[in-house]
C-alpha cells in the first residue's frame, strides 16, 4: 500500500478519541476573531504569522514550557459566546475533518474560565447544550470530562473535584492533570475516593515525563480507570509496571506526536505505544491538543502505521479499546461500535 493509499484509508476510517483538551482545540482564526472582537494583545494580528507563533511544530524545551504555550488559548475563552464558538467548532473539526464517531472532549474551569470569571455552572450548562445538538445533528456521540491541573493547587483540585461530583449527570467523568512531578498522585488518594463514592470514573495524567515509578504511584494511590501518556511504564527494564496496569484493566491513553512535541519520546519512532499492544494492554491513540500541536487523528494513525510499526489490525484493536474505555454511558458506546 502505497502512503497515499494508506493516508486514504485512514482518512476515511471512523475513529474515536478519548484525550483532547477543548483548551488545545482553539483555531487560529477564532483566537484572531476574538482578540478583535474583546480588544486582546496578541503578537501579530496577521493569520499566516499567528499560526507560526501559535503552533508547536517541533519538540519543545520541556512539557512545562509546552504548556505555557496555551496562554493565547487560555485568553480566548473570554465570554459565554466564545465558550459556546470554541466548543461548537471542536466538534465540527472532530467529525467533519477527522470522521471521529466517539469523542470525550475535557476541560480545567479554573484554567479555561477563572482568567475572566467566568462562572463556572454557567460554562458547563452551555458546552453540554452544544455537544447535546451536535449529537442528534450527526453520527457522533460525545461527553465532557472536568480537569484538576495540579500546579493549581490542593484547594484548586478539591473545588473542581466538588463540581465535577456536583454534575454527575452532565460530566462522564474526571482528570487529573498537569505537573505530575511537583503535585505527586498520592497527594490525591482521598479526592479519588470520593470521586469513587459519586461514581464519577477517574482518568489520569501520568507518566508523560519522569519515571515510571510515577505510573505505579498513580495506579496505587489513585486506582483510575484509564491513565493519559504513560510512556514513561515502558522504562521499567522489569516490564512490571506495563504488567501492573494490564492486571488492573487500565486503559492508557496515548498521545504519540504530543509525547514527541513534549521530549516524553526522543523520536516518533521510539513510541512505546506497538510495545504497549504487543504486551497485551489496553490503548487508545489521541491527538492530545490537535490546534496548539498541530496534529489531528488521521496524521496520528498515519504515524502509527507508517513509523511506529502498528498494522491496521492494530488500529481497530486500538478502535475496540476506546470504546471499552469509554466514560460514556453504555448506550451511546453501543451507537458507537455500530459506526466503529
Amino acid at each position: 500500500m502505497t502512503q497515499q493509499e494508506t493516508e486514504q484509508k485512514i482518512k476515511a476510517m471512523p475513529k474515536a478519541e478519548l484525550h483532547r483538551h477543548i483548551e488545545g482545540c482553539v483555531r487560529v482564526g477564532t483566537v484572531l476573531d476574538l482578540a478583535r472582537k474583546h480588544n486582546l494583545e496578541l503578537p501579530t494580528f496577521d493569520p499566516a504569522g499567528l499560526d507560526q507563533i501559535y503552533k508547536l511544530r517541533a519538540p519543545g524545551a520541556s512539557l512545562v514550557e509546552v504548556l505555557g504555550m496555551f496562554k493565547m488559548a487560555q485568553a480566548s475563552f473570554v465570554s459565554y459566546d466564545a465558550v459556546e464558538r470554541i466548543t461548537y467548532e471542536a466538534l465540527e473539526d472532530a467529525y467533519k475533518k477527522e470522521n471521529i464517531r466517539l469523542l470525550e472532549l475535557r476541560y480545567s474551569p479554573d484554567f479555561m474560565l477563572k482568567p475572566r470569571g467566568l462562572d463556572w455552572q454557567k460554562a458547563l450548562e452551555l458546552m453540554s447544550a452544544v455537544m447535546e445538538k451536535y449529537e442528534k445533528s450527526s453520527n457522533m456521540v460525545c461527553g465532557l470530562i472536568v480537569i484538576a491541573s495540579r500546579s493549581y493547587g490542593l484547594a484548586s483540585a478539591q473545588k473542581t473535584i466538588d463540581f465535577a461530583v456536583k454534575n454527575r449527570r452532565r460530566v462522564i467523568g474526571f482528570d487529573l492533570a498537569d505537573n505530575e512531578a511537583d503535585y505527586p498522585s498520592s497527594l490525591y488518594k482521598e479526592a479519588a475516593g470520593k470521586l469513587r463514592a459519586a461514581g464519577l470514573p477517574l482518568t489520569v495524567h501520568s507518566g508523560e515525563e519522569g519515571h515510571f515509578s510515577q505510573v505505579n504511584e498513580t495506579l496505587e494511590a489513585l486506582r483510575p480507570r484509564r491513565i493519559g501518556h504513560g510512556v514513561k511504564a515502558a522504562e521499567d527494564a522489569s516490564g512490571a509496571t506495563m504488567r501492573r496496569i494490564k492486571a488492573a484493566g487500565v486503559t492508557v491513553e496515548t498521545n504519540p506526536w504530543s509525547n514527541y512535541l513534549t521530549r516524553a519520546v526522543p523520536a516518533i519512532e521510539a513510541h512505546p505505544l506497538k510495545k504497549f499492544l504487543d504486551a497485551g494492554l489496553s490503548c487508545t491513540i489521541g491527538s492530545d491538543d490537535p490546534e496548539i500541536l498541530d496534529t489531528h487523528l488521521n496524521k496520528e494513525y498515519a504515524l502509527a502505521v507508517e513509523r511506529m510499526g502498528l498494522s491496521f489490525v492494530d488500529i481497530a484493536r486500538t478502535l475496540e479499546c476506546a470504546v471499552a474505555g469509554s466514560f460514556l454511558p453504555a448506550d451511546k458506546r453501543q451507537q458507537a461500535a455500530k459506526e466503529l
